[in-house]
């Protein structure tokens, strides 16, 4: 649910303090950094904090792609692409960013071997991920999606939003809030809190019932 990069993260930490084209910069909760439809103006990796990736859709609902955190790079694809970004970055809790223009991007995958193996990773990680979105989504109830979110947003430290669970399961506040009251009625997830009712260890039994059935 949350994508993280925490050897991208170390390699800024290492190379950052000494290099004057990697600049450190804070943005508060709620602020966006890449909008939808605009051209990218700088590669940004996250040192700090939490973003949600989100499309908006034409009829005005949201998707959301991914949360990203530690590690996580954002602007990379509309560079390798040299088109405007498809999404909308905002952040959800305070964050802190390390930032650099596109053309040190490309300066550092032709001259920095590790970041350049790190982004490859990267890449090829994420197109997993959402092919293994896609399939647990499309292949299993609702009930098991929502319950996977909540089980992996469990130590997050932010509360998740009804909207954003809708939004990242790409459905309606009405259905999501049936699911829900469903949930809530076999004491598995307070509703109100929008939490788990019951230990994680027991949630995993739920969810592996389900791969089973």
């Amino acid at each position: 649910m949350v994508s993280y990069n925490r050897q991208l993260a170390a390699h800024l930490a290492l190379i950052a303090p000494k290099n004057e084209a990697i600049s450190i910069k804070k943005h508060p909760q709620g602020e966006k950094i890449i909008y939808q439809n605009e051209a990218v103006g700088w590669i940004y990796v996250i040192q700090s904090g939490f973003v949600k990736c989100y499309i908006n859709e034409s009829n005005g609902k949201d998707f959301i792609l991914e949360f990203f955190s530690e590690g996580a790079i954002l602007g990379e694809m509309e560079a390798l692409n040299e088109v405007p970004s498809s999404a909308t970055v905002e952040a959800i809790t305070d964050l802190t960013v390390y930032r650099f223009s596109l053309v040190y991007f490309w300066e550092m995958l032709r001259t920095d071997g590790e970041f350049n193996l790190i982004i490859m990773k990267e890449l090829a990680k994420r197109a997993s991920q959402v092919a293994k979105r896609a399939s647990y989504q499309q292949n299993y109830p609702l009930e098991y999606s929502i319950l996977k979110l909540l089980y992996l947003s469990a130590d997050l430290p932010f509360a998740l939003k009804k909207k954003d669970l809708a939004d990242y399961l790409g459905i309606t506040l009405r259905s999501l809030n049936r699911i829900l009251t469903v949930l809530q009625q076999k004491k598995i997830i307070d509703v109100e809190k929008l939490n788990l009712a019951i230990t994680k260890p027991e949630v995993l039994r739920l969810l592996n019932g389900y791969e089973k059935a």
